[in-house]
């Protein structure tokens, strides 16, 4: 039997990141991502001795055309495609494409909008045979084998799947206890060289120390696919990973993608230890939430090869900051930025736009205290009500949601009209703070004297260039 994981070409050309609860255009980072949760399955099926495959058609440049040229070519039994919310549509859509050319193909999705929202999949494209609900890797394992051994689907839990019309749905799958059990991504399937680091455009692959959040944040979808319980890999096991990426592959960047890396201080400060221990020169990036750091740990990070840190301030002001109930104060974004960059560490600030209690002076004051504090980066978002989320239903109730096209429920847009602003007003705000804090010399100075020799400074305006596209678009 082979199945061929992929993360699906967009129709239109639109690069997308399709991993768990970040649904975002590639531009956004200015890179794309390595498909963690694909090339996790697909370790996890070929350990059991199938034949995989793995595409990420967006960085591999495979349009519709190619990919079913390639599918002919592989003639795979099973089909398993990584979606997000803004680009589901277009992913289903490309299910009738593939079963165009061969009918007998099972294809099965994997992503948060199946999870939380199946029946809608299913109601869009029939074609579709099946939807990997949350947490996927023993869950697309047990389908394969089902599939290949002729058993009862009704028996594999986590899945939704249409009979004679009717859509049903399984048993949820418990979370993954013991994340060690997990073999490393299968890497060796993906053309590495491809995702690249923006400035300095290092090779960089994705490690996953940890899933689960027990916060409340009203915008954040990642509780539904990964819990809310913390589960921690053993800082060994997660060393080993790093250890073993950088002797087979030559990979020394980093970044550690989780629901927050320091949730747990003992685990992540352990970690930083083994790196030291083990002497490894790597660097890193890791994200963290504000209240959960402190000088002692960011500097272990520091000498253990991390680089940079991700905070997700969300705003500068604390009623706004509280309608998301996120559960922190301005003051402590301050604190956590300021010791960030006394421990030598560059710093991102993650923002949100368009909440329930923003307004024009919100943003204007948020985009103030980000430029006052001092970080090195800045992400403006527009505030997604992403389906499943609390704050999807606190808009639908207050019919704040202007529009039924999943394509806008992304970063770059807003899709809400609340009584204090509107969608227009917090894009056309959300472009003045990207140029207001980018366009500034100190900026731009940092940049280049940090990340790059001055003769690389043709990739510096390239990268730029195409980030600010990705924000205005």
């Amino acid at each position: 039997m082979k199945v061929w994981f992929i993360n699906p070409p967009n129709l239109k050309g639109i690069g997308y990141i399709r991993e768990g609860r970040c649904m975002q255009r590639v531009d956004v980072w200015a890179t794309a991502w390595p498909p963690l949760s694909l090339a996790t399955c697909a370790a996890v099926v070929k350990k059991q001795g199938i034949e995989v495959r793995l595409n990420d058609c967006v960085v591999e440049k495979i349009d519709i055309v190619q990919l079913k040229e390639k599918l002919l070519s592989f003639h795979p039994r099973l089909m398993v495609m990584s979606t997000g919310t803004p680009s589901i549509k277009n992913d289903l859509g490309i299910i009738k494409h593939l079963k165009s050319v061969l009918p007998d193909l099972k294809i099965a999705i994997i992503g948060i909008h199946g999870t939380v929202l199946p029946d809608y999949c299913f109601q869009t494209m029939k074609d579709l045979d099946f939807i990997v609900r949350g947490e996927p890797e023993y869950t697309v394992r047990d389908l394969v084998f089902t599939i290949r051994d002729k058993k009862d689907i009704s028996n594999v839990k986590g899945i939704s799947y249409l009979r004679k019309g009717q859509i049903i749905h399984t048993s949820n799958r418990i979370f993954i206890e013991n994340l060690d059990k997990l073999p490393y991504p299968a890497w060796n399937l993906i053309d590495r060289n491809k995702y690249l680091i923006p400035f300095t455009k290092r090779p960089f692959l994705s490690i996953c120390p940890s899933r689960g959040c027990p916060y409340d944040c009203t915008f954040c979808v990642s509780n539904l696919y990964y819990g809310r319980k913390p589960r921690c890999r053993s800082p060994m096991n997660i060393v080993d990973e790093l250890e073993w990426n950088k002797e087979k592959f030559g990979v020394n960047d980093f970044l550690f993608w989780s629901e927050s890396f320091s949730i747990n201080r003992n685990f992540c400060m352990n970690i930083a230890e083994e790196i030291l221990k083990r002497n490894l020169k790597i660097r890193w990036v890791c994200n963290s939430r504000v209240d959960n750091v402190d000088y002692e740990m960011l500097k272990r990070f520091k000498k253990a090869g991390c680089w940079m840190i991700s905070y997700g301030i969300e705003t500068g002001n604390q009623k706004v900051l509280d309608s998301f109930k996120k559960g922190i104060t301005i003051k402590q974004s301050e604190t956590a930025i300021a010791l960030a960059k006394k421990a030598g560490l560059s710093v991102v600030a993650h923002c949100i736009f368009g909440g329930p209690e923003e307004s024009k002076a919100t943003i204007q004051k948020t985009i103030t205290f980000v430029k006052k504090t001092g970080v090195d980066f800045a992400q403006f978002y527009c505030t997604v009500p992403f389906p499943g989320s609390k704050l999807y239903k606190q808009a639908k109730e207050h019919n704040w949601i202007n529009t039924n096209d999943w394509t806008k429920f992304e970063q770059n847009f807003s899709v809400l009209d609340t009584e204090k602003i509107k969608a227009k007003e917090i894009m056309d705000l959300r472009k003045k703070a990207y140029l207001s804090f980018y366009l500034r010399g100190r900026v731009l100075f940092n940049v280049l004297c940090n990340f790059f020799p001055w003769w690389k400074v043709t990739v510096f305006i390239r990268t730029i260039k195409n980030f600010v596209k990705g924000c205005r678009n």
